[in-house]
């Protein structure tokens, strides 16, 4: 039986070990931390094809200007001398047109598409039981404006297949009572879903425990091993250990460009920090997933909890949580609901989601070596296409056609 290593227990490291131990490979998952305590731990629990869209784009650059003069806005760079990032920042501005937009776009929604669909299919085998809901997002407009432009986002979803419909002020309210009336108008997507991504994570690598993966938690790997042609496996410490391995499966998010590194492979990718805060759930707290547009905060119900979620940060592999922007995440998320929480059990936390200059992720082999993988930067889609990215990497490892293309993700992208 081959043997293979997947790096990372998130979403998509244990995804990966569950496809690749179903098609007969020995598997064992080395995760630093816990699993799922990465940004599958407190993420806006998402899974809506219809926001595929790759972060760079026509106009982002300077709407990218405008938000970083203020620390509270969506999105905000840490000042410093960083020679990656700046490398980084100067590759991202290539992907900001409207071709590679809409490229993007729609090699993003067939990922997420295919993903959906799989998910509805694993909670039909039983092989993960985690809160999931296809209840539909509401996206709510704070300004006139953004609400008239907004006939222009629901045309091309409907040209894209999605059954969507703008919302007055009050028929929004009449569909999610538990908004307040500080907004001007919404745009309801059916059929989008959420899900608790930490309960979906922890089911899942349940399931493949007990079909035979192995989970080694809390151990740091050091190093991939590799000799001139093919992978060997990787060393561990903490103690020193080496493991062997026939294929190695990088899903290591944001900190896999250091693993990289170590067997000479440039992963161009920077850690984005999201915030979130969790509360207990409360008398009149909102039913369905909330994304307040020109804040870019989301409101999450989770059965028992509510979650706010959002902004992005480019400030390193740097994991605290900045007073100023979680405090301007509550007070957005606060200012559309109709009754004030009572904060109840309020859970702070910040993740790194890993973003490449493009916006799409890479789950790819790679033309140097022999026997490695590489499935990460997904960015804010790592929860959403979880299942067919884990799908996508042992089909790959076996060598047979993938369910969608691989091409938009390959990691030689980058090389032109």
């Amino acid at each position: 039986m081959p043997k293979a290593i997947v790096i990372g227990g998130g979403a998509i490291g244990v995804a990966s070990a569950y496809y690749l131990n179903k098609t007969g490979w020995d598997v064992t998952v080395i995760e630093k931390n816990k699993v799922g305590h990465g940004c599958s731990f407190a993420n806006s629990c998402l899974v809506v094809p219809s926001h595929s869209h790759p972060i760079p784009g026509p106009g982002v650059i300077s709407q990218a200007m405008r938000w970083m003069l203020r620390r509270n806005s969506p999105f905000y760079i840490q000042p410093r001398l960083d020679l990656k990032l700046g490398k980084f920042l100067w590759n991202f501005r290539r992907y900001c047109n409207q071709q590679s937009s809409e490229s993007g776009f729609s090699a993003l929604l067939t990922l997420s598409r295919e993903s959906l669909d799989l998910y509805e299919g694993l909670i039909k085998s039983g092989d993960v039981q985690f809160f999931f809901q296809r209840a539909g997002l509401l996206e709510v407009f704070l300004t006139q404006k953004e609400f008239k432009d907004s006939s222009q986002t629901r045309d091309a979803l409907i040209k894209h297949g999605f059954k969507c419909n703008l919302l007055s002020r009050e028929e929004a309210i009449a569909l999610e009572p538990s908004l307040s009336r500080r907004f001007s108008g919404a745009l309801y997507i059916k059929g989008e879903a959420h899900g608790y991504s930490y309960g979906y994570v922890r089911s899942l690598s349940q399931t493949a425990a007990k079909q035979g993966v192995k989970f080694i938690s809390g151990r740091a790997i050091e190093r991939i091993l590799s000799d001139s042609k093919k992978i060997l496996g990787v060393s561990m410490v903490d103690p020193a250990e080496q493991i062997d391995a026939d294929l190695v499966v990088l899903a290591a998010g944001s900190w896999s460009p250091r693993l990289a590194k170590t067997i000479g492979i440039d992963i161009p990718l920077q850690p984005a920090k999201g915030y979130s805060c969790t509360i207990d759930t409360y008398d009149g707290a909102p039913q369905l997933p909330i994304l307040i547009k020109e804040r870019r905060v989301i409101v999450t119900p989770l059965q028992n909890k509510l979650r706010f979620g959002g902004t992005m940060e480019l400030s390193g592999l740097n994991e605290q949580i900045n007073p100023i922007r979680y405090k301007t995440l509550v007070k957005s998320a606060l200012n559309i609901l109709r009754k004030p929480p009572p904060m109840i059990n309020e859970q702070p936390w910040s993740g790194l989601r890993p973003v490449t200059p493009d916006g799409l992720p890479i789950i790819s082999a790679t033309s140097k070596l022999d026997g490695l993988l590489i499935a990460t930067g997904h960015a804010m889609l790592g929860f959403t296409q979880s299942p067919i990215t884990g799908k996508l990497v042992s089909e790959i490892a076996n060598g047979q056609l993938p369910s969608v293309s691989v091409t938009p993700f390959a990691l030689d992208r980058f090389k032109s």
